[in-house]
């Protein structure tokens, strides 16, 4: 089953600053660095989210932090849920702090998004529970938690654990206020430093300002509240909108033809700082499996779930 840090572990010792050492070098001392640069990836170190359309448009590298934005009520959280899994799939060992949820609800969501189904037997629970064996963990703690404990846990899950993808569940129960600017500066320059330091790739949940006007709109890098560092800083921005139009329009109209067509949901990538590709995709949402799926929910199939 998915194996639970505990907020009672003495992380004193991960929290220790690191200042990272300075160092002067010649430009041809990285002649091996360069080449790696023009060298096609190994496609097995590639981790991406293939069960949507953001499949081959981004790599959730080594190093980087990743911000997952968008307005209250949008299926942020939801969304990140299916990318865990995409990364569980992938043997990548991935930790989620979602300080908002208890553990047994994170899991339950997720068990549910694995499936694509409302209810799950007694033995697809087992399943789904020994399949997250040495691939997923949970920080079993509601409620705000310090900067400093944070990235204590962060540090304890790379070097314990050996730890790569960390999801942060959200910026608001890090620091205090979402208008707290110096606080929330310092604590991208120290995410992004131990994201360096330990390779690990961290996705951030933050979320955006609504407009005057509502959330008929999609959101930009430049809504997301708070200091302008979490976009300045972080390697890449991913914007979550859900089409809330469609959906007032079949609660009045059922069988609106031109409003089942629409998608339900676009993903923005708004930031890639090393890589190639930005712009948005369109998904469909199944709701009775929690899933986002690339057409009217056809591909909305089962994870395989392999051992």
């Amino acid at each position: 089953m998915a194996e639970v840090i505990r907020d009672d572990i003495d992380f004193a010792a991960y929290e220790r600053a690191t200042d990272p050492s300075v160092k002067v070098r010649a430009a041809a001392s990285f002649e091996d660095e360069l080449a790696a640069e023009f060298a096609a990836r190994d496609a097995s170190k590639v981790t991406e989210m293939f069960s949507t359309k953001l499949r081959g448009l981004i790599d959730f590298r080594p190093g980087e932090v990743t911000v997952w934005a968008g307005y209250n009520g949008h299926k942020k959280s939801m969304f990140t849920g299916q990318m865990t899994l995409d990364l569980c799939e992938q043997r990548r060992r991935v930790l989620v702090a979602s300080m908002e949820m208890y553990p047994g609800k994170t899991l339950a969501r997720m068990a549910r998004q694995a499936y694509a189904a409302m209810k799950l037997l007694p033995a697809e629970i087992q399943r789904f529970s020994k399949w997250t064996d040495g691939r997923l963990w949970l920080f079993d703690h509601q409620g705000r938690v310090t900067p400093a404990v944070m990235l204590a846990v962060l540090r304890y899950f790379a070097e314990e654990l050996q730890g790569e993808q960390v999801v942060i569940d959200s910026m608001m129960m890090v620091c205090a206020s979402e208008e707290s600017l110096d606080e929330q500066k310092q604590f991208m320059t120290d995410l992004v430093r131990v994201a360096q330091e330990t390779g690990l790739h961290v996705h951030l949940v933050a979320h955006c300002r609504k407009p005057p006007s509502g959330d008929d709109r999609p959101p930009t890098k430049y809504d997301i509240k708070g200091s302008g560092s979490i976009t300045d800083q972080s390697h890449n921005v991913i914007l979550v909108y859900a089409n809330k139009a469609k959906k007032a329009a079949l609660e009045k109209d059922p069988n609106d033809a031109r409003a089942q067509n629409e998608p339900d949901q676009l993903i923005i990538i708004d930031k890639q700082r090393n890589g190639e590709w930005e712009g948005k995709v369109a998904l469909w949402f199944y709701e009775r499996g929690l899933r986002f799926c690339d057409d009217r929910i056809s591909n909305c199939e089962p994870y395989v779930l392999r051992d």
